[in-house]
């Protein structure tokens, strides 16, 4: 017989009560779990206590934080890689995602002073480690070249890299940029996209390959790396060049559903794909005491340990990892302990009610009427 028909009515309520207060508190702790954010997370630089992802830094390359130049209100990261000898790379470096959907959005800005130079400066790339463990290039970069924005997309065909070059518009030096990257990663037999906005407004897009179908896939890195900087260059390509500084700002990544229309205005002239097949001076933190230089690593690949350096009035760059959404999480919880808490109530309301109608006062209360 079950269980349900041997209790008596209080019995049942109560049985009804702890099954769904225990079903509501366990819903709202699953959704609380870092877990269920795991491919969503933030970095907004405006509270003292937010740790910041791993940093690749080789050299003497620094990732402060201090106020935001160009008349933005708050905190934002500065980036720098000293033109040395042997600096080529400080980035903010975020792994742990799937090979699935995401939204990666961000602002950075370019100085004033910003040297145009006809060699890149990478400020966000997306890079897939391969198996072996060498070097090879990112599948998705976004640089500046010149005075204009590009993104390239690799891929790989019959063992070869193919690339893809999509001008994205003039740098603007001076100017805040808030890019989108809408990207769904390819695989070995369905294609992928990239749609990418600036300022709101659409700039470029590539359908396709965008990936090379092996090794681990694709982490996001943002800040500022030269490849042609890499000591093994050479000092040639240094030449005349001023050290890299920018500013980043509002780094957000979230995952989306394939396919899902990003929310943009038209698209802006120029920022059409043009594909091509080939194997003001801003206020800076101010640091103290002397950067330790990291070592050297592969192309893409961060050294261990970060490479931070210490600062001084500006808050130095924190490693760890913040989730984004925690206080929708927070949120969760406390609606799912409210609804466990309301149905309590009214569980509570219901067995009085039935312990009044079952008890001997209304039995003898019912017998006279």
């Amino acid at each position: 017989m079950p269980l349900a028909r041997l209790l008596p009515p209080a019995g049942r309520l109560a049985r009804l009560f702890t099954v769904s207060t225990s079903a509501l508190l366990a819903a709202g702790l699953a959704a609380a779990s870092p877990a269920a954010a795991a491919d969503s997370v933030s970095y907004d630089f405006e509270s003292p206590s937010q740790k910041l992802p791993f940093m690749a830094i080789n050299g003497f390359g620094r990732v402060l934080v201090g106020p935001a130049p160009g008349g933005r209100p708050g905190q934002a990261a500065r980036v720098n890689i000293p033109n040395d000898g042997r600096s080529f790379k400080s980035e903010l470096v975020i792994k742990g995602l799937d090979a699935g959907s995401h939204r990666f959005s961000f602002a950075n800005y370019l100085p004033g002073d910003w040297q145009e130079r006809d060699l890149d400066t990478i400020v966000a790339q997306w890079f897939s480690t391969q198996d072996d463990g060498g070097g090879i290039k990112p599948v998705v970069a976004l640089s500046v070249h010149g005075s204009d924005w590009q993104l390239k997309v690799h891929w790989m065909t019959s063992g070869e890299i193919r690339e893809t070059v999509i001008p994205l518009g003039a740098s603007r030096p001076g100017h805040w940029n808030r890019w989108a990257f809408d990207i769904t990663w390819s695989s070995a037999g369905k294609p992928g996209s990239i749609h990418v906005t600036r300022d709101g407004v659409t700039v470029g897009s590539h359908q396709g390959a965008n990936n090379y179908h092996r090794g681990e896939p694709p982490h996001f890195r943002i800040g500022a790396y030269r490849p042609n900087w890499r000591p093994e260059k050479g000092p040639s390509k240094r030449d005349g060049a001023s050290e890299a500084v920018l500013f980043l700002d509002d780094i957000a990544v979230t995952s989306t559903t394939p396919g899902s229309p990003p929310d943009v205005r038209a698209t802006s002239p120029g920022g059409a794909a043009s594909p091509s097949e080939s194997p003001v001076p801003s206020p800076s933190p101010t640091p103290t005491g002397s950067p330790s230089a990291s070592s050297s690593d592969r192309p893409g690949e961060a050294p261990a340990g970060g490479g931070a350096a210490p600062g001084g009035p500006a808050q130095e760059a924190r490693t760890g990892a913040t989730a984004h959404g925690s206080s929708g999480r927070i949120g969760i919880v406390g609606g799912a302990v409210g609804g466990a808490a309301a149905l309590a109530g009214g569980a509570f309301v219901l067995l009085r009610r039935r312990h009044a109608k079952d008890s001997p006062r209304s039995a003898r209360r019912r017998a006279r009427t």
